[in-house]
Order: C-alpha cells, then structure tokens, then sequence
C-alpha cells in the first residue's frame, strides 16, 4: 500500500513538473486562498484559542464584571470589589486591575519616558499562577497597611531593553512618577496577564496615589468610582454558571446595602478572555471575515477543479489505454486525487508562507492606537494543523468532480482519436462550476460595496469641525508632579511657546479629544425652574479645554464668546454649550447668561453659559448630535490632557513640541501623538479592514471568475469548431459567430450573478449594523456589481469569440 502511494505521489510530481504554468497558476491561486484563510484563523487563536504566555491552569479562570440594569459588563469600585471578595464561595483569588495600562514617568538619567503600568492588587500574580523570572511578584501581604507599597514588578520586555537584563536591578530603586519604587522582580518573557494589552510594570494598588495620582486621595474609599476590572479563578468542583449566580445575588445584595450607590447595578461572571465581556463581538467580526476569505477558497478550489477537468479531457486518451489495460477506476481516481492533493499541498505551503506578510498587511490597516497592545501573531502548531486541513479538504472537493468524471471514459472513441469527446457531461460540470465561481465572486464583491460605501457615507457626513493638519500630544501632568495649583502656570507657557513654533497656525488643550469613543462625565446639571425629562439631573457630556479650541477645531462659536485668561479659578464659573443643549432645554429663549447648577465632586457648583458653539459630531458620527458642555481648565483641571497644534501645512511638528516639552520639564514625558485624523478614524476601523479584506479578496475572486469564464468558452468554441465552420461556410458574419459565443458566457454570468445577488440579498441585513448610513439592499452597489460581471463576462467571451471567428471552414471540417 505505502509502495503504491509512493508510485502515485511520484507520478503525480512528474506530471506537474511537465506542465510548469498549469502548476504554477493553480497553486498560486490556492495558495492565496489559503493563505488569507490561514491568516484569519491565526488571528482567532491568538485571541480565542491560544493560552497567554505566563498563566496556570487558564481554563478556570474567569472575568467578573458590572452590569447595569441586567446589561453590560463593566468595571466596579473598590469597596463593591473587597465586598465581592469577602462575601464569594464559588470563587477563590479575586483579583482586581486596571483594564488600560496606564502611562507612567520612567526617570532615568536626567530624562523621562513614558512607560506603561498597571495596578493590580496583591493576589494578582498568584491567582493567575504566574511565576517570577527574577525576584519575586506580588504577593497577598503587599496589599497590608503596614507592608512598603512603593514596589514594583518589571516585566521582561522593559527589564531587558532599560536595565539590559541585569539581576542585581531587583532590590533597587527606580523613579516612577517621580516617586521611588523598589524593584522586587521581574516577570517572565511575554506575561502580560489576561488580556491583550501590555504593561511594562505593575505596582500594587496600595500604591495608586502615588502611580495614578490624578484618581484621588479617596479613590479607594469611593463606591460611587467604577475603575476597576475583575479576575478570579473557580474553586475544584465550581462551575461558571454557580460562579455567576452567586456574583448575582451578592450583587443584589449590595444594591440593597448601598442604595443610592449601587441602583441598578449587580455582577456577571464569564469565562475570562483577551477582551473581558467583549470577546462575543469581536468573534462575530472575525467569523465575518472568515466568511469571506472562505469564498475566495471556494473559488479557487473551483477555479482548480475546473483546470483538473480541462487536463482531464487532454489525458482522455491515456486515461482510456490505463482502463483497457485492467487499471481499476478505483485506482485511477485514486492516482487523481493524488494529483490534486500534491497540487494543493505546494498550495498550502506557499499559503503558509503568505500568512505572516498578510498577517503584517491586516494589522498596517489599524491606525495608531493609544493604548500598548501586546498581539503578536504566531504561525504555530494550530495554524500548520489548520493549513494542512483545509488544504485537504480542498483538494478532495475539488478533485474528486474532475477524478470521477474522467474516470468514465468511453473507450472506444477515446481510443480511435486524439480529439475531444462528443460528450457534453464535461461541459456541464465545467458550466456549473464557473456558475459557482460567479456566484462567490459577486457575494464578495457585494459585500466589499457595503463597506466601500458606508466608507464613503462616513467621509461625506460633515462633522462639523476640521481635523486635517492638526497634531495631538497627549500627556499627564501627574507623571511630572503638577497639581492644580501649578498645573497653570505650566499650560500657558506650553501653549504661548508652542503658537509661536515655525509652521504653527493655533495651538489649544482639550481633555477629550472627538471621535475618540470616549465620553467624559463632570457631574448631572439641574436648571432653575426645569424639571428633567427623566431622573434627576438633565444630561450632558462634558469636555475641559483651553482658550483658542474652537479656532483649533475650526468648529464656529454661534453666539457668545470664548474662553479667556480672565475665567480663573476664582473668577465666576462659566461654560459653552452647544447648539444642541441650547435648544433642547431653553427652547426659544437666549441661552447666553443662563445658569446651570453642577452637581459632581464637591458642593454643587452655578455655571454660567457665556457662548453657544455649533453643534459636532464629537461623540458618534452618526445619530442625532447630543447636548454637550465645555468649561475652562483653569476652572477645572484634569491632568489626563491632549495638547491640539494645527499646522500651516501637512508636516506634523510632534518633534519641536516634544523638544519643546524637553526644555520646559524634562520629567514630563509624551503618553501618545498621532494625528487627529488617526484619532478620529478609530471609530472606523471594523469598516476599514472588512472593505479592505472584502475588496481584496473580491478582486481575486472577479479575477478567477473571468479566468473561468474564458476557460469554458474556449473550451466550448473548441468542441464546436466544426459547427463554426459550417456557419462561416454559409455565410455567417463575424458579428454573428461573436454574439453566438459571447451568449453562453454572457448566460452563464446571468445565472451566476441571479444566484449571488439572491445570497448577498439575505445576508446583508446581517450587516447593516456595521454599515453607516447606508442599507443592506443598497440598489447602488447591487447595480454596481452586475453592471461589473457584466463588462468582465463580455471581455472574458470576446477573446476566444474573436477568434472563432478567424476559423477556416475547409480546415475544420477535415480536422473533424
């Protein structure tokens, strides 16, 4: 048995190396199948199926998380956290951290970096069973009121890139904060706990006030601030769904305990993942784009069967003599199917190769992220095994048609000619398979005008300020010890030294930045002689800015006037509400003098409106524009702040600010810079990679189905070669012989395209929750694709109509 096989498989490499362009062509074809296969699959290991790097046991460990009102899954407060902790029996090590690693003032050698660190508590590392590479970690007495809280675990990345992996840095101090840390060890190559974004350090969260000082003094006391993430592990025997009825009812519990803290909210409890709570959405869009890239496969493999057909009908001679000596057909389809499988086994490792430049391209499509991601793409044994399997399946799919059908050779005519069969059994299985390839290929250039489209709505709704050509630097003015008191003085002469930078047009801060997917909360608003429509306070979202946004932004003041050097910390509290606030809660009256009763920290504060700015887009770029306050930073700071430089032209100044910076406080490190324009375009990254992986592989597929369409209708001239010349003998035109050739692809197209439009129909309501503005029977883009097949049909035909009509009558009959 193993010696034939080896007959076939040599057989097999001989056949393919005697036809290098067939070869060549299909196994690059299927190679880009699956190769764009294989590097969506590597992406879902990496954030469904591979353990992270570091961890014990990861399958027993679970993420816990707030809801409100039965719905979400979200961060918690201390205090709910250490009830939780007490009060749970299904659960054993619960942890909390801070999701978002945050940036940290790294102090070495009279300069500053920003680095990235989290706070965790003390069971963190032991919950997770990770282990120290040097020293130790954390551990349960480090969160006790009389242990030292200024320590630190490094991880390995910055331990060897910082301290060139020396052991003797671990009883050391390092500046943090401006805060000295004593390094207590280090953790192994790769470790960066639970979820797919990357710290360089962790301190415990004793140490908050001295690592996150802007959260506050009282940050661990507060129920009301939800700030936390939490991780746990389940006891032997415990099971997630008792896990998640017992945070449930120790959530409704606290709720009662806590009224007027707690309303509405309890726990959930699920199995944990690289995206806490968040894992279902981002497997339904992975699941999305292996749809796609599974019908470029299809195609391919379709594309192939028909190409092993076509050699199929040449080697129906061969065939015929192997059958008329005693070969059984069990074994020439056998010695078939080798064929294909050698030819989609060089397609497979070609693919696998493909899968890390194509992995590279995927993640170039992300723009730049302000927050450190640790995903690092693996080809490893789950991807090979993943390769080899779709590899095979496809070659028995598209092998065993072609395998079949030549096996069934007729052998008396096979035998007495070289020519082709009078059969039309082939012809049909080759029609049905370009059919098929149509079909796919418009189903994905469909879905690739979705997005392309809901692109180019996006880009056309006009949100109402401009970010071309503005840089954004972001910064904590905790990382250099600045306080609301000398945060000031610090700011303007930021902002007066930047205005006067070469190429500067404007320059301004802002805490939150548009677009950028957060919302920013200072407190509910009461109004003097108004009644909310629900609850107690009228709502709002909120941004602290400097003099001068509006004409950063571009964004016009209707009414009014703009922030000031004179609005000061002791100065009457004022504020700018937008178009939107104004006419949804004083319907016709002027809203400029209207004063506004701010309840957040502290006693509640009366604002006074000052200006009316027009109305933005700055939360979401579609849906109505919601009400919306800014107030001045000197009358509220925030140390989390982005410095906004617009430019005279398209070359960013990122580098004389940070020079800037350098000169007016070396500890003050840059958290972030990127462009506005990248920040803005966060909101449209699932759009983007879907339209480009759609676009992509539609082009491969319209390629492929072109390639089939050409195939079959040269292979259908070639069979009636004879006929044409009878025609042309008569006294048919030319234009006669290419509409008789151009109308069996054309009706082959039609088919084809009648099938995918029908497809495409009912799976783009799926869709329409990721496309902006635009519907999932958009007529435009259905037009659009059959008006394409179209025009690649009629060019696929006319080639090979051309020349049908170039034949010689005389010829094709004696040939015949």
């Amino acid at each position: 048995m193993l010696e034939t096989l080896l007959q076939d498989v040599r057989y097999a490499v001989r056949l393919l190396r005697r036809s290098p362009l067939f070869t060549a062509t299909a196994a690059l074809s299927l190679a880009i199948g699956i190769g764009a296969n294989t590097t969506i699959f590597s992406i879902a290991s990496t954030l469904l199926l591979r353990p992270l790097s570091g961890l014990t046991d990861p399958g027993r460990l679970v993420d816990v998380g707030r809801t409100q009102d039965g719905r979400g899954f979200d961060t918690v407060s201390y205090p709910n956290y250490r009830d939780l902790r007490e009060r749970t029996k299904t659960l054993t090590g619960l942890y909390a951290y801070r999701v978002e690693p945050q940036p940290m003032s790294l102090a070495t050698r009279g300069d500053a970096e920003r680095i990235y660190g989290n706070i965790v508590t003390a069971n963190y590392f032991t919950t997770l069973g990770a282990r120290p590479q040097v020293g130790r970690l954390l551990q349960d007495s480090d969160d006790a009121p009389e242990s030292s809280h200024a320590i630190v675990v490094l991880s390995h990345e910055l331990w060897t890139r910082k301290f060139a992996a020396d052991p003797a840095i671990v009883g050391q101090a390092i500046s943090l904060n401006a805060h000295p840390f004593m390094v207590v060890g280090v953790a192994t190559p790769g470790f960066h706990g639970t979820t797919m974004l990357k710290a360089d350090v962790w301190t415990p969260i004793t140490a908050v006030n001295e690592a996150i000082p802007r959260l506050g003094d009282d940050i661990l006391e507060r129920r009301t601030s939800v700030w936390l993430a939490l991780g746990a592990r389940l006891k032997d025997g415990g099971t997630i769904a008792q896990a998640n009825a017992e945070v449930g009812a120790i959530g409704a519990n606290l709720e009662k305990e806590y009224p007027d803290d707690n309303r509405g909210k309890s726990f959930v409890a699920m199995n944990t993942s690289v995206i806490p709570g968040h894992i279902g959405m981002f497997a339904g869009f992975l699941g999305l784009l292996m749809a796609l890239v599974s019908l470029v496969l299809l195609i391919a493999c379709v594309n192939v069967a028909g190409m092993l057909l076509a050699r199929a009908v040449a080697r129906r001679r061969e065939i015929a003599v192997r059958l008329a000596i005693g070969a059984g057909r069990g074994r020439l389809i056998r010695q078939l199917l080798t064929e294909s499988a050698m030819l989609f086994a060089a397609g497979g490792l070609v693919g696998l190769v493909l899968t890390k430049w194509l992995s590279a391209l995927l993640l170039a499509l992300l723009p730049s992220l302000p927050v450190p991601v640790g995903l690092t793409i693996h080809t490893d044994w789950r991807v090979v095994a993943f390769a080899i399997v779709v590899s095979l399946l496809a070659a028995i799919l598209s092998g065993l048609a072609p395998a079949l059908q030549a096996s069934r050779a007729d052998l008396v005519p096979a035998l007495k000619t070289e020519g082709l069969d009078s059969g039309t059994s082939r012809l049909r299985l080759r029609n049905a398979f370009v059919i098929g390839q149509v079909t796919m290929s418009v189903m994905l250039i469909i879905v690739a005008g979705l997005f392309l489209r809901a692109l180019e709505h996006a880009a056309a709704i006009e949100p109402g300020f401009d970010e071309r050509r503005v840089d954004v630097v972001q910064l904590d003015l905790t990382l250099a010890g600045y306080t609301p008191e000398t945060a000031g003085p610090f700011v303007r002469e930021l902002l007066e030294r930047t205005r006067l930078l070469p190429g500067v047009e404007t320059a301004t801060l802002a805490v939150d930045l548009p677009l950028d997917g957060g919302r920013m909360g200072l407190g509910g608003i009461k109004l003097p002689g108004k009644t909310p429509p629900r609850g107690e306070f009228f709502d709002a979202d909120w941004n602290v800015v400097e003099p001068g946004l509006f004409r950063t932004l571009k964004l016009p003041l209707t009414r009014g006037r703009d922030f000031t050097d004179s609005d000061t910390e002791t100065s009457q509290p004022v504020a700018i509400v937008n178009e939107a606030l104004a006419a949804q809660y004083w319907p016709g009256e002027d809203p400029l003098g209207k004063q506004m009763i701010v309840h957040g920290d502290g006693p509640p504060r009366n604002v006074s409106v000052v200006g009316v700015a027009a109305d933005a887009r700055l939360i979401w770029l579609t849906g109505a524009v919601e009400p919306y306050v800014y107030v001045p930073f000197a009358q509220r700071f925030v140390a989390r702040v982005a410095l906004l430089v617009r430019t005279r032209n398209d070359r960013s100044v990122v580098p004389e600010v940070r020079a800037l910076l350098r000169s007016i406080n070396p500890n003050l490190p840059i958290t972030q810079s990127m462009r506005l324009s990248d920040v803005t375009a966060i909101g449209l990254i699932p759009q983007r990679i879907a339209a480009s992986v759609a676009g992509t592989m539609g082009v491969i597929g319209l390629l492929l189905a072109a390639i089939g369409i050409y195939g079959v209708t040269s292979y259908a001239v070639s069979r009636r070669t004879r006929e044409i010349g009878i025609r042309i003998a008569l006294g048919a035109d030319h234009g006669n012989v290419i509409r008789l050739v151009v109308r069996q692809g054309l009706m082959l197209a039609a088919i084809g395209v009648a099938i995918g439009v029908v497809i495409a129909a009912v799976g783009s309501k799926f869709l329409e929750r990721l496309l902006f503005g635009v519907r999932g029977l958009d007529p435009v883009t259905f037009a659009g694709a059959c008006l394409l097949f179209a025009i690649v049909t009629l060019v696929a035909s006319y080639v090979p109509a051309r020349r049908a009509t170039t034949v010689d009558p005389m010829v094709a009959l004696r040939n015949e």
